[in-house]
């Protein structure tokens, strides 16, 4: 089995592949089957508790391909997956063999997330179509990438908590309001707008950023949604074709296949 490491600023999120039945080819490398998905707290997550969570892992892994966001915590995933691995460890970045074409200023400022993301979406997007992938997580992130392959790059907004903290942080009297999925489109306290502001703005931000970047790329696309917020704002959003939350864990392991043949 191989395993994924997606180390974000709110969440780590792991996943276990399996190889599929389908056979590797030099055009599409080996097809990874998810099996496993799990999600632990990034910063809250001690030292001891990684350990006990790394024991519970199968020995018989055929590697690990590692995306991070965070500075410095690779290294330290890197370091426990190694006892696991009978094959490589890799730490993925913005020049790692993504099997895309790159068009930004310099690959090494992507977050490796967007690019597994992008990697994943190009992949599972029928052939001939551009694919756009919102990924509502500790920031909101909307990209393109065109018909051919390549990533444009792309939007960046504060996601649902980080917005709720930005009011609390950055004003006097705003109180600190946790996201609620529940809450009304139109709030009679302040609580409750704050609420509103974070849900049905950022599902309006998603559905009207992904529809105009669907007219800039004017050819028939398909529009992915991913990150821990995704399954809260998704209902809520118009025009979503393939709704993921592993997208970014289906597209580390696809490019652990590149790096390492």
């Amino acid at each position: 089995m191989l395993l994924a490491i997606d180390i974000g600023n709110t969440c780590v999120d792991l996943g276990l592949f399996s190889i599929g039945p389908t056979a590797p080819t030099p055009s599409t490398g080996i097809a990874w089957q998810l099996s496993h998905h799990a999600k632990h707290p990034t910063h809250a997550t001690t030292c001891d508790e990684l350990q006990h969570l790394f024991a519970s892992l199968p020995s018989s892994l055929v590697g690990a391909a590692i995306g991070s966001v965070v500075a410095g915590l690779a290294d330290t995933y890197a370091d426990l997956c190694q006892p696991l691995c009978q094959g490589p460890v890799v730490q993925l970045s913005g020049r790692s063999a993504w099997d895309l074409g790159i068009n930004y200023d310099d690959p090494d400022h992507v977050g490796v997330d967007r690019l597994a993301a992008a990697a994943a979406a190009r992949r599972l997007a029928p052939e001939g179509r551009a694919a756009i992938v919102a990924d509502a997580g500790t920031a909101l992130t909307i990209d393109a990438i065109d018909a051919n392959g390549t990533f444009l790059g792309g939007a960046i907004a504060p996601g649902l908590r980080l917005g709720l903290q930005a009011l609390n942080s950055g004003t006097s009297l705003l109180p600190e309001i946790e996201p609620d999925p529940s809450a009304p489109l139109i709030g009679n306290t302040t609580a409750d707008g704050l609420r509103s502001g974070a849900l049905y703005g950022s599902a309006a931000l998603v559905e009207g950023l992904c529809a105009r970047m669907t007219v800039e790329l004017g050819v028939p696309t398909t529009v992915f949604f991913t990150g821990g917020n995704a399954p809260i704002l998704q209902p809520l959003v118009s025009g979503i074709d393939i709704c993921d939350t592993a997208l970014v864990l289906r597209g580390l392991a696809q490019a652990y296949s590149w790096s390492v043949s």
